[in-house]
């Protein structure tokens, strides 16, 4: 079964501390965030997440069924059902694995800079095609489902989460935010907003409220020197 990412990035917040992927619980070797290469077994996992993942684009989430995923793909339906023990999971971890191909965010070496880069990059992900009806299917999908729910937590919800963190953390070590905020409330803040707006008011998620959403989080967790500058550039 596939969880999630060992993101080289992820970085501890204190001297000693666990780093947040650690802290939510082991990551197996079916890794849909990067499958591992240099196996017949990876590869083909490989593929059939790349095929699901376009469909996804392309695609209701009702419509991204096991045997169109077998046809894109060229891998039989015994071979998906090998992997995926059903076409809810094979989708999540398809859009796990697209989301986080397309987050990746260089370091700037200005946290506020980074945040709004990974906030674009997230909002494209969620907004493009049908992907705001797929994130709302999954969503209702682990409400119904315990087992279900276990899986949205350590693929798709763990590796956007880790998506944070490591800018929050590179900024905390940098001295740019205060080491007495908890980053895991900022994440969960930023994050919930987000999705707050595309499956409940379903209001716009623009350049203009993603400068606001990333102006809100470096304001409360900055330190004061950091702020200072921010400010003067604003």
């Amino acid at each position: 079964m596939g969880t999630a990412e060992n993101t080289s990035g992820s970085t501890s917040g204190k001297p000693g501390e666990s780093s947040p992927a650690r802290r939510e619980g082991p990551r197996s070797r079916a890794d849909p965030a990067q499958p591992l290469i240099g196996s017949h077994e990876s590869e083909v996992r490989l593929r059939v997440l790349k095929a699901a993942s376009s469909l996804v684009d392309r695609l209701s989430y009702d419509a991204v069924t096991i045997d169109a995923v077998a046809r894109a793909s060229g891998v039989s339906k015994s071979t998906l059902y090998r992997h995926w023990p059903s076409r809810q999971v094979l989708v999540l971890e398809a859009f796990t694995y697209k989301t986080n191909v397309l987050t990746k965010v260089d370091d700037t070496g200005d946290v506020a800079r980074d945040l709004y880069a990974y906030l674009v990059a997230l909002t494209f992900c969620l907004t493009e095609g049908g992907a705001a009806s797929t994130v709302a299917n999954l969503l209702a999908e682990a409400i119904r489902s315990d087992d279900f729910a276990i899986l949205f937590q350590r693929t798709l919800l763990r590796e956007r989460r880790q998506g944070f963190l490591v800018i929050l953390h590179r900024g905390q070590r940098r001295g740019q935010l205060r080491d007495d905020v908890d980053l895991a409330m900022v994440t969960d803040a930023v994050y919930g907003a987000i999705h707050h707006r595309l499956i409940a008011t379903r209001q716009d998620i623009d350049r203009e409220f993603l400068h606001h959403l990333g102006d809100f989080a470096i304001v409360g967790a900055g330190t004061a020197a950091y702020l200072e500058s921010y400010r003067a550039r604003r």
